[in-house]
């Protein structure tokens, strides 16, 4: 099957920085691993450090000895996190790996969508959200999309999220793009048109972004905060401030419509969720965990912007994809859905 990633992720390879390997995370180990590791749970030691992670070299020491194939699945797969469906493999990474958090903030190109990326060769095999043989994502509750205008709408959100404009004028467009093929009918037509259309004439109506507004609040962060898995710490909020918003320019925008075209893509939630306005709701509440986070790397007045930049893009990902309860998450996000909205101007 065809790979698919971000073009900004597509040169990936691992540089040892040890993060995952000392992020106090216990590792299954399957059956097939269990003559060479001789457990079931890899379980790390006090610090949180794996007992196979030489401190010295950065490196794994099964990996060194046996091979990346004897890695435990949790261990081979990581960063990556693949959805499958019956258009290919689409592959975006955690950013909770400083290497891939890195390229995100250091790329120098527009995001795009690419193929056959060099990092992920379809040999290797990718484990993540197979969707394949399941219905394809929704547009609202009831109606679904066929898996080509699905395609068109993730390459519509990258796309948009690749201009050099604000923040807010990106979200605003895919907000409004979303209520627009939410107002399809059978009456309209085919809904490939109907996509093909939305999708070429963007516009962009304030009104549309104003349906996300209890997920833009500061107070989305707490909340997210309740939904950490059992047994899992959630992060402390950071504390309080003479500055509690902050400001666009302190955090690049670009730095911010990357990472949310890294959420878009690849989106295990087009298949959790309940439709469109479903993915928006992520992308209104990611944005605000990464500024969260960024104003948390703020203080650390010693080191300079772009680590600041690198390591709230990895705090953030740490909670929106490693510690949630993802059915807690998708089932609050969906509840957008039922919303009541109504357009103007006559765009929906």
């Amino acid at each position: 099957m065809t790979v698919y990633s971000l073009n900004f992720h597509a040169d990936y390879r691992c540089r040892h920085s040890g993060a995952c390997c000392t992020a106090g995370w216990p590792i299954p180990v399957e059956p097939r691993l269990l003559p060479l590791l001789g457990v079931e749970l890899l379980v790390p030691d006090a610090a949180g450090v794996c007992t196979h992670f030489d401190r010295q070299s950065h490196l794994c020491k099964v990996q060194r000895d046996h091979g990346e194939d004897m890695l435990p699945a949790s261990c081979h797969q990581f960063p990556r996190r693949a959805l499958i469906d019956e258009r290919g493999t689409f592959i975006t990474l955690s950013n909770f790996c400083p290497t891939a958090a890195a390229l995100l903030y250091d790329y120098e190109q527009p995001a795009a969508i690419v193929s056959a990326p060099p990092a992920f060769p379809e040999r290797r095999g990718y484990e993540g959200l197979d969707a394949r043989g399941q219905w394809p994502p929704l547009v609202r509750p009831g109606v679904l999309f066929d898996l080509a205008s699905y395609s068109r709408w993730e390459a519509f959100i990258v796309s948009t999220l690749a201009r050099d404009t604000a923040v807010d004028e990106a979200l605003c467009r895919i907000a409004t793009a979303a209520e627009r093929l939410r107002a399809w009918t059978p009456e309209s037509g085919s809904f490939e048109a109907w996509t093909t259309n939305t999708l070429e004439t963007p516009v962009a109506d304030s009104q549309a972004l104003e349906i996300y507004s209890r997920y833009r609040r500061p107070e989305t962060y707490d909340t997210l905060r309740g939904f950490v898995l059992e047994g899992l710490s959630a992060p402390q909020p950071p504390s309080a401030s003479p500055q509690q918003a902050v400001s666009e320019s302190s955090l690049e925008a670009r730095a911010v419509r990357r990472y949310l075209a890294a959420k878009a893509f690849a989106s295990w939630s087009a298949y959790e969720g309940h439709g469109l306005r479903t993915l928006v709701a992520e992308l209104a509440v990611s944005e605000v965990v990464l500024r969260t986070e960024h104003r948390r790397q703020q203080r650390s007045a010693s080191v300079s912007g772009r680590t600041r930049a690198i390591e709230a893009i990895r705090q953030a990902d740490l909670l929106l994809i490693h510690l949630l309860d993802r059915p807690r998450l998708i089932e609050w996000l969906g509840q957008v859905e039922n919303a009541h909205h109504q357009g103007h101007n006559g765009l929906w």
